[in-house]
């Protein structure tokens, strides 16, 4: 099977994902600046729900990036 190179709003959506999972869990876990998501208590069951967002995130980067990877035309 061939490699086909994605496009570039590929690789700039799949950017923006991976900067916006990558901020959700700065700003939960390092605290290095005031929180933008706000004191919120945001939680599915057990789960901090920002948490599962930003791993939603880093999983659609990953699937979007692969799939325009695989696929022509994306």
């Amino acid at each position: 099977m061939g490699w086909t190179p994605p496009s570039k709003f590929i690789v700039i959506l799949t950017g923006l994902l991976m900067v916006f999972g990558i901020a959700i869990f700065m700003d939960i876990n390092l605290g290095l600046w005031p929180s933008f998501l706000g004191n919120v208590a945001f939680n599915i069951g057990t789960y901090d729900g920002w948490v599962i967002i930003a791993l939603i995130l880093f999983f659609l980067t990953w699937f979007l990036f692969f799939m325009g990877v695989k696929l022509t035309g994306i």
